[in-house]
């Protein structure tokens, strides 16, 4: 049994003569094989159980580990490793905005060029 594809039609043209005149284009319509369809979906539903049962791996957390990969915000499985981050970030920042006061107010161009 055959069926008719639903591809669109493709176009056969001739090489071009030494005359430099074209020839006809003709259409051409390619029927497929209903065999070759099912073959093609078997093949595609045959991965399916693969897939399904490839479950991703599931992390081990337990309080020895860093907590990598586990889902927790910045990979911090202890309270105090958050304290920590706060810590360190609000010590740069406040020696950042201490420094910079010695800089000026910038509204010349070439404020805080100097050495």
């Amino acid at each position: 049994m055959q069926a008719l594809s639903a591809r669109a039609p493709r176009l056969a043209a001739k090489p071009v003569s030494r005359s430099g005149a074209r020839s006809a284009v003709t259409v051409v319509c390619k029927a497929t094989t209903v065999r070759s369809e099912v073959a093609k979906k078997v093949a595609m539903l045959s991965t399916l159980p693969a897939t399904l049962a490839a479950h991703p791996a599931f992390a081990l957390v337990d309080e020895r580990m860093n907590g990598d990969g586990t889902g927790r915000p910045f990979g911090v499985n202890d309270p105090v490793l958050g304290w920590v981050l706060v810590g360190v970030f609000g010590t740069m920042w406040a020696l950042w905005f201490i420094g910079q006061k010695d800089l000026g107010d910038f509204e010349d161009a070439d404020d805080g060029l100097k050495l």
